[in-house]
């Protein structure tokens, strides 16, 4: 299975989107497309190949098909199937794929420059895993990872935002940015869906995983001066096999995690205490104010005083 990474740091660029219901049994028919389509299956089984492989959608089910493979049904549909389609682009050029590029030469296609990155389910999968276990990660805000094919779908959430898509394609609005925003907030949604899938079976084939566990031992005791040494004393590993676990599972250093939570209660207690800045310091287990601040003008690119002006209390009026 592939995923596409789709870069959304600008829009995705809409190119239709409809509803189709089967009046009689029904065969999707043979093409080539040239650009991204997603089909979301409502009602009845469909039956969709690209190039070898055979995909039978269910409801709830939603299937990403890639621009110049050859896709067709390989079975018949009963009357009433019913999904969600659209085709899109990408809103900008961006590097070409060597991995879309190696399946084309898979199925002796021509090699063309394409604008997203096609991926291994693996590589996408420890993606996944970073997002999931650390919310401190804001490397990957910038795109959107869609699998090819992808199991119960919330089609509540996604019926609400197709709709609208579907109300904005036939409204004639002046500019095309309101297809092309509301598309790429429906491509979040089916990322994130996917995310959460991936955390619930992870979490109940991984329950013996101590990395919750360290998460919240680290957590509770985040607010003193913990180390690395300390966490590993606590379960019993050495700090080189604890260093190498936790950048792995975490995309980052243990300390670099600790600064982080650390950062994000100094700028609570900033904006709803009246406590002075060495004293929100020394809170946090720092026992020098200037590297507290040092610290918070790196992370940030604003020094504590700067952030409390910027973002100070709002009361509210309770008359």
């Amino acid at each position: 299975m592939y995923y596409l990474k789709a870069n959304i740091t600008s829009p995705v660029c809409f190119i239709s989107a409809g509803h189709f219901t089967a009046e009689s049994r029904w065969i999707h028919s043979e093409r080539i497309i040239e650009d991204y389509e997603i089909i979301i299956n409502l009602k009845n089984p469909i039956f969709i190949q690209q190039e070898e492989v055979q995909y039978t959608l269910n409801s709830g089910d939603s299937l990403l098909l890639l621009p110049g493979l050859t896709h067709k049904g390989f079975d018949y549909s009963d009357k009433g199937a019913s999904f969600y389609w659209f085709h899109f682009t990408a809103g900008r050029q961006v590097m070409p794929c060597k991995q879309e590029a190696a399946i084309r030469q898979d199925y002796n296609l021509e090699n063309t420059d394409c604008t997203w990155e096609v991926i291994q389910s693996g590589e996408a999968e420890n993606v996944i895993s970073l997002i999931n276990n650390n919310n401190f990660l804001d490397d990957f805000s910038s795109y959107c990872l869609l699998p090819t094919l992808m199991r119960s779908v919330n089609l509540d959430r996604v019926s609400i935002l197709f709709h609208q898509l579907l109300h904005l394609q036939s409204s004639h609005y002046y500019t095309e940015q309101a297809t092309r925003y509301l598309l790429t907030s429906l491509l979040i949604e089916l990322a994130q869906q996917n995310i959460l899938q991936f955390k619930s079976k992870h979490d109940s084939e991984h329950s013996l995983d101590k990395l919750p566990k360290i998460l919240e031992w680290i957590r509770i005791h985040s607010m003193k001066r913990i180390s690395l040494s300390d966490v590993a004393h606590e379960f019993n590993y050495s700090k080189e096999y604890l260093a190498r676990y936790f950048k792995k599972h975490m995309g980052m250093s243990m300390q670099q995690y600790i600064y982080n939570l650390k950062l994000s209660k100094a700028k609570e207690l900033l904006c709803e205490s009246d406590k002075t800045i060495g004293e929100i310091a020394e809170t946090l287990g720092f026992l020098d104010e200037k590297y507290f601040m040092k610290l918070f003008k790196k992370m940030e690119d604003t020094t504590p005083k700067q952030y409390r002006n910027a973002y100070n209390r709002t009361h509210m009026n309770t008359n």
